[in-house]
C-alpha cells in the first residue's frame, strides 16, 4: 500500500514548485528587461537565483522527508524570509518610496507568513505532539 502523503508535505511540493518556477523565470526570453529587473520590479542576481533554487531544493528535500522535515522546512523558510524582508525594507527606507519599498517587498511579506502559518497549522494532529 503506498504511503500517506501528509498535508504539509503537499504544500512544501507547492512552494518548491513555486521558488523552482522563479528560478527558471530568469532564463525564459523577455521576462527580464534591459536593467536586469523582472517584470520591471525585481532585480535578479545571481545570488538572488541561487537563493530560489536553493529554497525550492530545500522544498523539495522537506517534501520527501516527512512532515516533520515539511515542517522544519517551513519555520526555517519563514525565518529566512522575515530576515529578508527586515534587512531589505531597513536599507532602502531612504532610497525608495515607503510604497514602492512595501510593493516590492509583498512577495516575501506573504512568503514569510504563509510558511509560518503552514508550520505552525497544517497536518497538526495529536498524534505528531
Amino acid at each position: 500500500m503506498p504511503k500517506q502523503i501528509a498535508t504539509i508535505q503537499k504544500c512544501a511540493w507547492g512552494f518548491a514548485a513555486l521558488f523552482l518556477g522563479v528560478y527558471l523565470l530568469d532564463y525564459v526570453p523577455g521576462i527580464m528587461d534591459a536593467n536586469g529587473l523582472m517584470f520591471g520590479l525585481f532585480h535578479m542576481t545571481r545570488i538572488v537565483d541561487l537563493g530560489h533554487l536553493g529554497a525550492g531544493a530545500l522544498g523539495v528535500i522537506g517534501a520527501l522527508t516527512s512532515a516533520r522535515g515539511a515542517r522544519i522546512y517551513f519555520y526555517v523558510l519563514g525565518t529566512w524570509y522575515l530576515i529578508d524582508v527586515a534587512v531589505y525594507f531597513y536599507t532602502h527606507l531612504h532610497q525608495i518610496s515607503l510604497k514602492t519599498n512595501i510593493l516590492v517587498n509583498l512577495p516575501h511579506i506573504l512568503i514569510f507568513i504563509a510558511a509560518f502559518l503552514i508550520a505552525a497549522k497544517v497536518s497538526r494532529n495529536p498524534a505528531e505532539a
